[in-house]
């Protein structure tokens, strides 16, 4: 039970970090994540010690605990092993898909739609990751995507942070998405890889325009 409270702990913590509920260099107590996640304050330690190892948060003696700013370089670390990992990925994804999956890609672009008309950001931010974890599974790779997943905290609280900047455009990733859509589904691996590095290149191309719209957010 204790295991599974501090699993939850630790998940809830997690994305409230990625989305910027919990800030970067804001003060933390176990009692305030206590109230704010009505769990005990044994799970709750627990977490912020996996959450410490991962270098999320920080601790400064006789002053506290504090979230850690976004790492870029750990950002762009994630983002240059994904890239190296998903073209090929995405290549595999192409020579498996198969009628019923294709279906399954074409309610996620569509969802992913109806984000953008409902201006729901959060939505949409699922949507994105749930586009590609679903490529991964129909690639048979679901592991490799969980394991990813649990290495690219920086990455993400990065992308989600681009995700709220009114002049980077949400329509920039749908297109992208769409276009690689219509390459999977037209079986052409070359025509997927090169839009896969296309894609996961964007970091690089709004890089700056992310840091200079939250300064304080980067170490």
């Amino acid at each position: 039970m204790i295991d599974s409270l501090q699993n939850q702990a630790y998940q809830e913590i997690r994305k409230r970090i990625i989305f910027s509920d919990l800030e970067p260099g804001r003060k933390i107590s176990e009692k305030s994540l206590e109230d704010l996640l009505n769990i005990g304050r044994t799970p709750i330690r627990e977490s912020l010690i996996q959450l410490r190892q991962q270098e999320l948060v920080y601790t400064i003696p006789q002053s506290g605990t504090y979230i850690s700013k976004i790492d870029l370089a750990s950002a762009q670390n994630a983002r240059f092993v994904r890239e190296q990992l998903e073209q090929q990925i995405m290549v595999e994804c192409c020579t498996k898909l198969t009628p019923e999956t294709q279906q399954r890609l074409q309610e996620i672009l569509n969802s992913q739609q109806k984000t953008i008309e409902k201006q729901d950001a959060r939505g949409f931010f699922h949507a994105d990751n749930l586009f590609h974890e679903t490529c991964f599974d129909i690639a048979e790779r679901k592991e490799v995507w969980n394991w990813l997943d649990n290495h690219n905290t920086h990455l993400e609280r990065f992308r989600w942070l681009r995700v709220t900047i009114s002049g980077l455009p949400w329509e920039t990733i749908t297109n992208q998405h769409q276009q690689l859509f219509d390459a999977l589904v037209a079986k052409n691996p070359e025509e997927v890889r090169f839009l896969t590095i296309l894609h996961l290149h964007m970091m690089l191309n709004e890089q700056e325009s992310v840091v200079e719209r939250y300064p304080e957010y980067f170490a």
